[in-house]
């Protein structure tokens, strides 16, 4: 469902997907670059009907994990999907959201991948 003024670009719901406005090609020419991101958003958002609706995990403490297979499947889907071979580049992105990501990890401004949380309070 394509949603007016969305300010999250997508949020899955269990049977349904929420996206923004912003990835419905209208006058402007989308780019094959953003072209490729609205795919990748969109997998993204498709894998969590899997990876968080239907398997979770156990507790609020390891919720990344959710982001990260969704995020995994979702360039693996881009690269391996018929009929979307134009679309070579989804390794090169992952890699480089990846390195990015081990880059600002590295930061004293960084914080715990997992935390504790005792109960839905924390959470």
């Amino acid at each position: 469902m394509f949603v007016a003024d969305y300010n999250m670009g997508a949020m899955e719901n269990v049977g349904c997907v929420i996206y923004t406005e912003n990835y419905i090609e209208r006058d402007e020419v989308f780019t094959k670059d953003k072209k490729q991101g609205v795919l990748v958003t969109l997998l993204h958002e498709i894998s969590h009907m899997w990876f968080g609706n239907l398997v979770t995990m156990k507790w609020w403490d390891d919720l990344w994990l959710n982001e990260s297979f969704a995020n995994f499947i979702s360039y693996l889907c881009l690269d391996k999907a018929k009929g979307l071979e134009e679309y070579d580049l989804a390794w090169s992105i992952f890699l480089d959201e990846n390195f990015w990501g081990m880059k600002e990890d590295q930061l004293e401004t960084t914080h715990p991948i997992a935390g504790s949380c005792a109960n839905t309070e924390d959470a």
